[in-house]
This record gives structure tokens, sequence and C-alpha cells, in this order.
């Protein structure tokens, strides 16, 4: 059997063969956004950057997905941030750009700490969220010398 530092190695090679950016017809899946796919944050009070947001909707054809702030919510090409709260958890598309950020299956950051994804259909896009063992989680980051306890803490509170 493959001990932990294998398999934590697999897990690592794994990830580095996965590609920085996938394009499907009108839909672009990213981490951090189109500008910069492995790094740059998109965060909801860049609405009132539109320079940025102006930016990063031009690299896009219709519809963007990435996740790289945890924040779930959908950026509209004219500058606003829909929290999934405000729209009931769905937004329709209606034509127009978007970029979505789906949130976070691990951590979360709107000060809910269920996981968070989302459901595409060519109509619109629903945030969905799940319970998980959040104490294991916590328990299991704090048994873990290299991270800092803040790191499972902040679990609890979605942020």
């Amino acid at each position: 059997t493959a001990t932990t530092g294998e398999q934590s190695a697999r897990r690592w090679d794994f990830l580095a063969e996965l590609p920085r950016v996938v394009r499907e017809t009108k839909h672009l899946f990213v981490h951090g956004s189109p500008r910069n796919p492995l790094n740059e944050y998109v965060f909801p009070e860049d609405i009132y950057n539109a320079k940025k947001l102006e930016k990063l909707f031009s690299l896009i054809d219709r519809y963007c997905f990435q996740g790289h702030t945890h924040v779930p919510g959908v950026f509209t090409q004219d500058c606003r941030f829909l929290h999934p709260k405000e729209i009931g958890g769905r937004f329709a598309f209606t034509g127009g750009k978007v970029m979505v950020n789906v949130g976070s299956v691990g951590q979360p950051r709107d000060n809910d700490p269920r996981s968070c994804y989302v459901i595409l259909t060519d109509e619109a896009v629903e945030f969905r969220r799940v319970e998980y063992p959040l104490e294991t989680t916590i328990q299991k980051i704090y048994e873990i010398p290299d991270l800092d306890n803040f790191l499972g803490d902040r679990l609890r509170e979605g942020r």
C-alpha cells in the first residue's frame, strides 16, 4: 500500500496535469479569472473597479466559471455582484455575459460553512449547499503541524 507521502505526491501530480483553462463553446472554466486562470482573485467588491471587470469580460465569450475567492455569486457585465441569497439560489441566463463564482466544496467564504457548488443547465445556474462533517475536517486540520489552527477555525464561520 502507498504511504501518506506517496498518496500526497500522486494528488499533486494529478493536479499539475490538469488543464489551466477549459473552453466548451460559450463556457470558460478557470480557477482564478479569465485573465489569470490560476491566481487572480475576483472579489465582490471588484464591482467598483469597472476597468478590471471590463477587461475580464472582454476575455470571455459568454459565461465564465471560477472559484479562487471561494465567494459564491454572479458577476454581471454591468458591474453587479449577486449573492445566491439575493437571487433565490438561481440565476437565469438572459443573453449577457456573466462570471459565476461557484463557491467551494471545502471552504466557502460567505459566512455559510456548508459546501457550495453549482448545477449548470442551458438556461441557468443553480447554487446548491450541502452539509459535510465540519468538525471532523477541522480536527484533521488541527492535526497537521504545518497548518495554522485558524484554517480550521474559519471553517465554522464560513470565511
